[in-house]
Order: structure tokens, then C-alpha cells, then sequence
């Protein structure tokens, strides 16, 4: 039977492929993280070039909510029953002793072709048999929760769920990092801009001085023959930004109400111009606690199972973006995942996943009378069958069942926009 390989466990070990081996020489190094165990190896006097990749091509069979027109806007499709190309990745990572450099590209066409960099660091740092510490500088992934550091291909389910999506935009964001590890305790500790690599409004960037401090503590061992056992609390504390607005002068406008095409005093109307308004910071923050169980038997073969909780406020910079300052109060959310995998045979395996998020807990509506609670959760259940079980090269098949309340029934009331999909996606490690 083969046994899944835990990534969020494994993030906790510090230096990646081969740089365990130059990193400490005199004694064995500690298990490799799995972005680089497959990847093939040349070594030139104290260098080690570690190249590899992964492709993941879907097809969306089905989806509820495509439609054959454009945005609003016009500038983007909305039918998303389509072929397209979800992450195509190579990376190059050089490993010297103490040093380590990694460059890794992402070729996709979710949006149109797009080529862009995906993980860029520069890192410090030594492997012993029993602990190792890594600082690293550059384009690095953001250490909090479970899901937010599992490796693509390594995911059972196709997707990230609601709650580490909004919340964390892309998993990679731009800053510094130390990690430590002494036996079974695995340490993170992060300063970024705050802006991962899908941020809604500035991806990449960074509008303020201000930074976002991010770290991890967790626990990571065998308790037992074939079972593997993780578990963390993850904290963020930062600061958002609210875009200020530039002046605009008065402007005078003709409405032509009855359309007889002749100007009328009481069709003229004057629209008062604005002062400018300057950018605000604000303060955000996020608290998530995972765990996650990998165990192997003679009769059932391999499972998983896992879960991960998070509570935040005026953190969502992907789903529902928190602006406080705009709304004029803070907005809390919360969310939860849990969620199954099983292997039937060695080529195939069955996984459950349940995820809630609310990007506002306090949303409230104004009725005729009263203002009464709104909700705006989303909530939804994955299933998925692989093909190929808990190897990375594999063929998977996933149906979603989504709620939310993005519709509005014929009343004015919230009511839920059918979403479903069924999507088929091929993938391959190398």
C-alpha cells in the first residue's frame, strides 16, 4: 500500500531537496520536502541544481453559474465551462553549503496566456540529524495554517477551500522568513508586505510601510507504525490600506425626463464636487488552529483526515475584500474545513470535504421596518475520486455542491445562486 506524503508536515522541515545533503555533510539529513523529491539532480564541485515541475490541465465539465455573455465591464467571459491550463510549473533551485537560491515559474490560462513568477528566495541556513533553522528572503510561501502551505499536486481535492482562499489570495507573498525545527516542534515566523500573489486589490505589491507579521508553532511525528500525526496554531497580525479619493470639481447635468429633446430648468441638475480624501490604514488580524492524521492499514489502506478552523477581521483579500474603514465598521469572518480521503485499491481513492466561510458575521439588511441579520456565508461540499490514488501523477474527477447568497429571490431576499460544478483535471509531477 503506498502511504500520502503530508506536506503540511513537511513544511516544517527547513531545507529543500538536495540542499540536505550539502547542508550537513557529517550527518544524515532530514526527510525531503516533497517540491523538490522528485526533481532531477546535477552536482558540479560544492553545486547542486535541483530542476522539476508540475502540469495540472482541467476540463469544467458542468458549472451552474456560466453564462454565454460578458462582464459588465465587457472585458471578461463568463462561461466557464471550459479546457483550460490551471498551474503549469518549473522550478530551478541551486543548493551551495549553508546557501540556498530557488526560482520557480507558473504558465496558465485561467485569465489568457500568463507567464509569471511564482517563488523567488534566497536562504541561510543548516540541517542536523535532530534540528535545522532556515532564513530565507524573497518571494516565500506565507506560513499559516494547513492548507496554505500543502504544495499543489500534493492536494487531494483540486482547490483550496472558501476560507483559505479569501483570506489568502495565493500562497506566496513577498518578505522574509526564519523556520526552525527541533525534533517533533516545527517554528515559522514571517514578516511581509501583506499582499500575496493573487491580492484583489494590489497583488504583489505593497501600498503602506506598514507590514504583516505571520508565524506558525506546530508539532509533526510518527506516533505509531504508519501513522503520521500534525497539528498547529497560526497567527497574523498586519495592517490593510483604504485608497483615499482625489478632489472633483462641480458638474452641471441635463436630464432629459420627458425626451422632447429641449432643455428645462427642472431637467438641470448640479452635482456638487467633492474634496479629496487621503488613505487610511487599518488594522487586521487572523488566529487558525489545524490538525491533520495520515495512517495506513493492512485492510483499509492508506487515510487522511484533517481539519482547520480560522477566525479574522478585515482580512478577506480575495472573496469578499474587507475594507473597514469604507464600511464603517470592522468585518469579522470565520471559517472551517474538514475533510476525508480514502485509498480503495492503489489506483484509486475517494475524498469528502466539507468548508464553511462567512466573510461578514455581523452582515445585517435593511428591511421596510427593521434591520435584521443577512447571511453572507458560503459553504460548500467537494467530492472527489482519484485516479491513480495518492500518487501525484494522477487523473481526478470532482463534483461541488456551493451555497451561498449572491441571488436575490423575487421578494428582495437573499437566496442561493446555483454554482455546482463538475470538473475533470489531469496531472503529472516530474
Amino acid at each position: 500500500m503506498k502511504t500520502r506524503i503530508n506536506l503540511a508536515s513537511l513544511s516544517g522541515l527547513l531545507l529543500v531537496g538536495a540542499a540536505q545533503t550539502a547542508l550537513a555533510e557529517e550527518a544524515p539529513a532530514p526527510p525531503q520536502p516533497v517540491a523538490a523529491s522528485s526533481a532531477g539532480r546535477l552536482t558540479v564541485g560544492e553545486t547542486t541544481l535541483a530542476v522539476g515541475g508540475f502540469l495540472q490541465a482541467d476540463a469544467v465539465l458542468m458549472d451552474q453559474s456560466a453564462q454565454d455573455q460578458l462582464s459588465p465591464s465587457g472585458a471578461e467571459p463568463l462561461n466557464t465551462e471550459r479546457f483550460f491550463v490551471r498551474r503549469g510549473h518549473l522550478f530551478v533551485e541551486a543548493h551551495r553549503p549553508f546557501l540556498r537560491a530557488a526560482i520557480e515559474l507558473d504558465a496558465n490560462t485561467v485569465k489568457g496566456m500568463a507567464v509569471g513568477l511564482a517563488r523567488a528566495e534566497l536562504a541561510l541556513g543548516r540541517a542536523r540529524p535532530r534540528w535545522n533553522w532556515e532564513i530565507g528572503l524573497g518571494l516565500l510561501r506565507i506560513p499559516f495554517g494547513l492548507e496554505v502551505q500543502e504544495w499543489d499536486p500534493d492536494r487531494f481535492f483540486l482547490e483550496r477551500s472558501n476560507v483559505s482562499r479569501a483570506l489568502f489570495p495565493g500562497t506566496f507573498d513577498l518578505g522574509a522568513r526564519a523556520q526552525a525545527s527541533w525534533r517533533f516542534v516545527r517554528a515559522q515566523l514571517a514578516v511581509m508586505n501583506g499582499n500575496p500573489l493573487a491580492d484583489a486589490s494590489f497583488p504583489a505589491r505593497d501600498p503602506n510601510a506598514a507590514k504583516d507579521y505571520v508565524g506558525r508553532l506546530g508539532l509533526d511525528s510518527v506516533i505509531a507504525a504508519k501513522v503520521h500525526v500534525s497539528a498547529g496554531v497560526s497567527s497574523l497580525a498586519g495592517t490593510g490600506f483604504h485608497p483615499g479619493t482625489p478632489a472633483t470639481k462641480d458638474v452641471l447635468v441635463w436630464r432629459d425626463q420627458n425626451e422632447d429633446g429641449i432643455v428645462q430648468l427642472s431637467e438641470i441638475q448640479v452635482i456638487p464636487g467633492r474634496a479629496a480624501t487621503p488613505s487610511r490604514n487599518f488594522s487586521r488580524f487572523a488566529v487558525g488552529i489545524d490538525g491533520r492524521i495520515d495512517f495506513a492499514t493492512r485492510r483499509l489502506g492508506s487515510s487522511t483526515l484533517f481539519g482547520e478552523v480560522v477566525w479574522g477581521a478585515n482580512l478577506d483579500r480575495g472573496l469578499q475584500p474587507a475594507d473597514p474603514i469604507a464600511s464603517g465598521r470592522d468585518l469579522r469572518e470565520f471559517g472551517w474545513v474538514v475533510g476525508a480521503a480514502q485509498e480503495l485499491t492503489s489506483w484509486v481513492a475517494l475524498g469528502v470535504r466539507y468548508d464553511f466561510y462567512n466573510p461578514d458575521v455581523d452582515a445585517y439588511r435593511q428591511t421596510p421596518t427593521v434591520l435584521v441579520p443577512r447571511d453572507m456565508s458560503f459553504s460548500t461540499w467537494t467530492f472527489t475520486v482519484a485516479f491513480g490514488g495518492f500518487a501525484r501523477n494522477r487523473l481526478l474527477l470532482e463534483y461541488q455542491h456551493n451555497r451561498n447568497a449572491l441571488a436575490v429571490a423575487a421578494d428582495g431576499s437573499p437566496t442561493t445562486l446555483a454554482a455546482d460544478t463538475l470538473t475533470l483535471r489531469g496531472q503529472m509531477v516530474f
